[in-house]
């Protein structure tokens, strides 16, 4: 009998299997979707939408990367304005830097989340005179961000060369879709003549903010308290690289300033590149990978109602 017990727990413990902590989570392909960057929400009843004068006046923001770029340089900032600062005292106009928030990645589904708190306090409006004050609390984030676009495009060096052999590809618009970030590659154009092949690159705004100059000179004027983004500073991208596989055309694209911003016009512009493809090749199909690096702002808002207290 105990011999049979015996050989019992062996066929067990062999047909049991162990984790052993060794397994690794497998990669996510297509992780770069999505037309957003930083959401930014007021908590709810913070600040509630009817307060009374000499209270605190607590605003609490949560702020999730929806998208693939990083947010939090420790440059990037939330700011809150739309009140006065007579009225609503302690709430300073520096901003509070936004924290790191990592975004989406092919073994993380989802960005970074944090909250950011306000602490002011209301002044006496009885003592002004003033029978309701009703401000409109606006939460301005502005920050770094990124696109990376990747598609798979045909070269064709030859393209009115007979063949008796099939061809590969043939090139053509390739669609892009959203890359997890504000702003996307939505198509490319491919067209092929004798010796190059042209790429029109179409970008556009899609997230629902602004998109500025990249650097930190523009990020600071991106502040409600500053004078603000010019004219010539609003509406660019910069174009950061344009490879074909490990060859960077970058410096074919056009038209790009001296900085290498894109200017776009109603939020979309256009870019155009060239590869040198030697005639003699065959068609074959490569990577091509697009990063765009900018300045976005968004801004919510969120209406109050504040009475005297007596």
């Amino acid at each position: 009998m105990r011999k049979s017990v015996i050989v019992l727990f062996v066929v067990l413990l062999s047909c049991t299997q162990f984790n052993t902590g060794t397994e690794q989570k497998q990669p996510t392909t297509g992780y770069r979707t999505g037309s957003q960057g930083l959401l930014i929400t007021f908590l709810p009843n913070l600040p509630p939408p009817r307060v009374f004068d000499r209270d605190p006046f607590n605003v609490v923001l949560q702020v999730e990367n929806l998208g693939t770029g990083r947010v939090g340089n420790g440059l990037d900032r939330l700011y809150i304005s739309g009140f006065d600062h007579n009225l609503i005292t302690g709430i300073g106009t520096d901003g509070i830097p936004l924290p790191l928030l990592e975004g989406r990645t092919q073994y993380i589904n989802r960005g970074g989340l944090d909250t950011l708190s306000y602490r002011g306090t209301i002044r006496s409006l009885t003592e002004k005179r003033i029978d309701k004050y009703q401000p409109l609390i606006l939460a301005t984030a502005c920050y770094h961000y990124e696109t990376i676009a990747n598609a798979q495009v045909c070269v064709d060096p030859d393209p009115y060369a007979p063949t008796s052999t099939a061809r590969v590809c043939t090139p053509t618009a390739v669609g892009t879709g959203s890359q997890g970030a504000p702003v996307a590659v939505t198509n490319v154009q491919v067209d092929a003549a004798p010796g190059w092949t042209r790429f029109t690159i179409n970008v556009q705004n899609v997230g629902g903010g602004s998109v500025f100059r990249n650097g930190n000179h523009y990020l600071a004027k991106c502040s409600p308290y500053n004078p603000g983004l010019a004219f010539d500073e609003l509406d660019f991208v910069q174009v950061a690289d344009v490879m074909i596989s490990d060859t960077s055309i970058k410096s074919s694209c056009k038209p790009i300033d001296s900085s290498g911003h894109l200017r776009l016009q109603n939020g979309a512009g256009q870019i155009f590149c060239e590869l040198n493809a030697p005639q003699g090749q065959t068609p074959y199909l490569t990577p091509l990978n697009i990063v765009l690096k900018y300045g976005y702002r968004q801004t919510i808002a969120k209406p109050v109602e504040i009475y005297p207290l007596s």
